[in-house]
C-alpha cells in the first residue's frame, strides 16, 4: 500500500489526492494542477476514465505526492525535479 503524504490515502484505491493547494519553496501557496488540466502531462486527452500511470489519479483529480507526472503550478515543469 502506497500512501500519499498529502492526503494520507492509498494511491491505488483513491481516485486522486484531495489536497488542492501546495506550498512551494518560496513559501507561497499555489493551486495544484489537476490531471488533464492545461499544462498537465495528460492535457488534451478526452478519456474521462484515464488514470495517471504513476499515481493512479483519475482525470480531473489531483496527482498524489511524489507523482512523476505532477506539474509545478509556478514554473510548469515536472514538480519532483523543479527547484520551486
Amino acid at each position: 500500500m502506497a500512501k500519499c503524504e498529502y492526503c494520507n490515502n492509498d494511491m491505488l484505491k483513491s481516485n486522486g489526492c484531495d489536497t488542492a493547494q501546495i506550498i512551494l519553496n518560496d513559501g507561497e501557496t499555489y493551486d495544484r494542477i489537476a490531471v488533464g488540466d492545461e499544462y498537465d502531462f495528460y492535457y488534451g486527452m478526452e478519456d474521462e476514465t484515464l488514470r495517471c500511470h504513476d499515481c493512479n489519479a483519475l482525470m480531473g483529480e489531483y496527482h498524489h505526492a511524489g507523482c512523476d507526472c505532477e506539474i509545478c503550478p509556478k514554473c510548469h515543469e515536472q514538480l519532483i525535479s523543479c527547484e520551486c
